[in-house]
C-alpha cells in the first residue's frame, strides 16, 4: 500500500482591502445609528406612558364624578338635601369637587325635573371632570300639602264625635 500524504491546507492571505478586514468591528455609523434607533424608540415609549398615565386619571376622575353625582341626587330623592337651587356647593370631603343643583317644573303639576351636576378643578388643565344627571321627582309640597289636609280632616272628624 501506497501512503499518500495529506493534501496542504491552503491559507489565505488577507490583504489590507479585502472583506474579512472591513468586517472585523462595528464601525461608529452602526454605533450612531443604534443609538438613534434606540433613542426613538425610548421616546415613543415615554409618549405612551404619559398619554395612558394621563387617560387613566382622565377616567378616575371621570367615574368618581358620576358617582358623586349619583349619591348627591338621592340625598335629594331622600330628602337628605332640601330641594333648592344650588350653585358650585363644595363636598365635605374634598372641597376641588363642587356640585349644583337646578330645579324646573316637570311635565305634570306634581313633577319637577331636578339637575344635579358635579365638577372637579384640581388647579390644572388635565384635571378636569365634570357630569350632569337629569330626573323626574315628585313635588315633596304636593304630598305634604295633602297629607296636612288629610289630617285636618282627621282632626275634625275626632272633634266631632
Amino acid at each position: 500500500m501506497k501512503r499518500t500524504a495529506p493534501p496542504k491546507r491552503m491559507q489565505v492571505v488577507s490583504r489590507q482591502g479585502s472583506a474579512d478586514s472591513l468586517r472585523a468591528g462595528i464601525s461608529l455609523f452602526e454605533v450612531v445609528l443604534a443609538l438613534s434607533i434606540f433613542l426613538g424608540a425610548v421616546v415613543a415609549l415615554s409618549q405612551l406612558t404619559n398619554n395612558g398615565m394621563r387617560t387613566a386619571v382622565s377616567a378616575r376622575l371621570q367615574t368618581q364624578a358620576v358617582l358623586r353625582c349619583e349619591s348627591k341626587l338621592a340625598e335629594l330623592t331622600a330628602g337628605v338635601e332640601p330641594l333648592e337651587d344650588v350653585a358650585e356647593q363644595p363636598f365635605d370631603d374634598d372641597e376641588n369637587w363642587t356640585w349644583s343643583l337646578a330645579t324646573a317644573t316637570g311635565p305634570h303639576a306634581d313633577l319637577l325635573n331636578i339637575t344635579v351636576s358635579t365638577n372637579y378643578d384640581g388647579g390644572g388643565e388635565k384635571s378636569l371632570a365634570s357630569y350632569s344627571i337629569s330626573r323626574l321627582l315628585r313635588d315633596p309640597l304636593v304630598f305634604e300639602e295633602a297629607a296636612a289636609a288629610e289630617a285636618e280632616a282627621a282632626a275634625a272628624t275626632e272633634d266631632e264625635l
